[in-house]
């Protein structure tokens, strides 16, 4: 999968500034709880992650800027 940044300038949607703006957020819906930071470089989130059974408190993930626009917006 191509790097959220370099789709960027390929595009020109501003995909990693919808990431930025919802950053401290909280999310009801999906398995992403809060967006807590897109890198600099806008290729990395750290989002917070609720475990699928709901049992556990969530927890830190860090993933690609992609996989986490694509669970938010689409």
């Amino acid at each position: 999968m191509i790097n959220l940044s370099v789709c960027d300038e390929i595009d020109g949607l501003g995909k990693i500034d919808e990431l930025r703006s919802v950053v401290g957020k909280y999310h009801q819906d999906g398995d992403i709880v809060e967006l807590i930071s897109v890198s600099e470089d806008g290729d990395r989130c750290i989002v917070l992650k609720r475990d699928y059974t709901n049992r556990c408190e969530p927890y830190k993930v860090s993933e690609p800027s992609w996989l986490t626009w694509n669970r938010l917006f689409f």
